[in-house]
């Protein structure tokens, strides 16, 4: 087992993918939302947190709560640079991009804006495979 210590660094667009693609790995639930902090420099937090039974559709309760949790986080994310956050949407279906995957990532956006957190990732988990949203 590799240990969070032991974790490379986040560096470049396709290290986030590649971590995604290792912790999270192709979807097996039909809906949940994955979350991953990374520190200002590219540390991943141990902390990843699920949340299941995720709507189809964003809710203004759950994006306000989650923009509260980011604002929170902003400062302990910090070092010398802004911390961030990669996202993962994980649901079973078609392996294409649809709306409703559109929708949340335009809803995760706007939160990370509104409470000044950087979107490091935002990602699709299918039974097929790990993209980029």
């Amino acid at each position: 087992m590799i240990r969070h210590s032991e974790l490379p660094l986040l560096r470049a667009d396709d290290d986030g993918l590649a971590r995604v693609r290792d912790l999270v790995g192709n979807a097996i639930v039909d809906r949940r939302l994955w979350i991953m902090f990374v520190d200002g420099d590219g540390r991943q937090s141990p902390v990843i947190m699920p949340i299941d039974d995720l709507p189809f559709a964003p809710e203004p309760s759950l994006m306000g709560g989650l923009e509260h949790v980011l604002g929170g986080l902003r400062d302990e994310l910090a070092t010398d640079r802004a911390g961030s956050v990669m996202f993962t949407l994980e649901r079973r279906g078609p392996d294409d991009v649809l709306a409703g995957d559109l929708a949340w990532a335009e809803a995760l956006r706007s939160a990370c804006l509104d409470a000044g957190v950087e979107v490091r990732g935002m990602f699709l988990s299918t039974p097929r495979g790990v993209r980029r949203l």
